[in-house]
């Protein structure tokens, strides 16, 4: 994004807006991702005129560079949680690191101070039930898209059936059936049951014994799925109730009119007019709502995909597998295995670390029998995610009255969207969301935030 960074002004330019908003509405959603198109679906579900700018020659682009992704609400623990981050910083791999970088990063210190205070232990365990609450709400909106529409559930392209999360010492099984995130989801009624390591080799039998000889945690609903195709079938979806798209439209400049915004201004000077404005930007989303006088707490966290191929007779990985919280492992399809983790600080910076890449892919072959990974075939992908400064998504109105924020959901933006913007679609109708909205509000940070429960 380029152009001014501060908020604009529409005075000069003659525009004045209504203070009541009619229902339905014009509502401009910035952002083709996963995210701003399940905003548009569900905007457009309600009887919106929804239009998308997407700066992108397609919707989902920034997707496909993370080309598989993978869902599941059992593995929701916190990064700001002081004692595991703590355990994770002083254990001989570290999957969470903070670049020398980012700490001459201004954006790094604002963020940072807001996460360290989410650190406690009650703090993050609050905010991951949160999380899993709106996954659990996602899960549902998603099954409904289902039964609506058969043929989108064939457009997810899903390989796996079930996860697997290894234990990886003996007491970790009794430890993992008395945290908070298993007792939560069990009052969700998801299923889930720690096996023994036979049962476990029964339900993956490529994984190495001793891979599996502390058991696991099994839940037979988790699976995965491939963002960009998905971001096609949505945007199909999109069309066809009415929403237009314009690509290619890069955001310059927010313009607002007494605490409104009246306007977008894009790069080739059009303006674009909305009675709502919705900012699904992703890592963009920050910069572009500071145009409008308004300050996200967010920041990006780069992790690592890799795509290594089976050798060849290999079986084929069933399950997605979680090892021992260093490397979460996917099966794909054409015999490929999708290998992803790390979480490193180190502000707008795609710069592949290829000792990182050698530890996550070493944590891997572990788990596997010897000579089952290609590595000679591997690719390497890095993605930077929004991450609010406490883990939660940031859903909902700022304090201009008509902006609109769908961001910060890190690393689980595809198992989060439809749940995300079906919340965010009933608030902007005036309606009453099926779960609280205000435990997600951009406001909660902020001098005005009010106290959430």
């Amino acid at each position: 994004m380029k152009g001014r960074t501060h908020r604009g002004s529409a005075v000069a330019r003659g525009f004045d807006t209504p203070r009541v908003l009619p229902q339905p509405h014009r509502v401009v959603v910035c952002g083709g991702g996963i995210v701003g198109l399940a905003t548009c679906y569900y905007l457009a579900r309600k009887g919106h005129e929804v239009v998308c700018l997407e700066r992108e020659a397609s919707v989902g682009v920034t997707a496909s560079q993370n080309d598989g992704t993978y869902f599941d609400a059992t593995l929701y623990s916190s990064w700001a949680d002081m004692s595991l981050l703590y355990q994770k910083h002083h254990s001989k791999h570290k999957p969470f690191r903070v670049h020398p970088r980012a700490w001459l990063d201004p954006s790094f210190w604002s963020w940072g101070v807001k996460f360290m205070l989410n650190m406690s232990s009650k703090k993050a365990k609050d905010n991951m039930r949160k999380t899993r609450e709106l996954d659990f709400y996602s899960q549902r909106k998603l099954q409904e898209l289902f039964r609506m529409f058969p043929d989108f559930e064939d457009e997810l392209d899903s390989v796996a059936e079930g996860t697997l999360e290894l234990f990886a010492a003996a007491n970790m099984g009794d430890e993992a059936m008395e945290s908070d995130r298993v007792k939560h989801c069990l009052e969700y009624r998801y299923p889930l049951d720690a096996v023994t390591p036979a049962d476990a080799a029964d339900i993956e039998p490529t994984l190495r014994g001793d891979a599996l000889r502390h058991g696991a945690l099994f839940s037979p609903i988790g699976t995965n799925g491939n963002v960009h195709k998905t971001c096609l079938a949505l945007a199909q979806l999109c069309k066809r109730h009415g929403v237009m798209f314009r690509c290619n439209t890069e955001i310059e400049d927010v313009l607002v009119v007494d605490d409104r915004v009246v306007a977008v201004q894009v790069r080739n000077g059009d303006l674009i007019e909305g009675d709502s404005f919705v900012l699904a930007l992703g890592n963009h989303t920050a910069a572009v709502a500071k145009l409008a006088g308004v300050k996200l707490p967010l920041y990006p966290i780069k992790g690592y995909v890799l795509h290594v191929p089976r050798a060849p007779g290999a079986a084929p990985l069933k399950c997605n597998v979680y090892a021992g919280g260093q490397a979460l492992i996917s099966p794909e399809r054409d015999d490929m295995v999708r290998i992803s983790g790390g979480a490193d600080i180190t502000g707008h910076n795609f710069k592949k670390d290829a000792k990182r890449v050698a530890s996550l892919l070493k944590h891997a072959k572990k788990c596997f029998p010897d000579g089952y990974l290609d590595e000679a075939g591997m690719q390497t992908q890095v993605c930077l995610r929004p991450v609010s400064a406490d883990e939660v998504p940031l859903i909902g109105q700022t304090l201009v009255e008509n902006l609109f924020i769908n961001t910060g959901h890190g690393s689980r933006g595809w198992t989060l969207s439809f749940g995300s913007g079906a919340l965010l679609a009933d608030q902007i109708s005036g309606r009453a969301p099926e779960i609280n909205i205000e435990k997600y509000s951009p406001l909660r940070f902020g001098f005005f935030a009010q106290q959430q429960a």
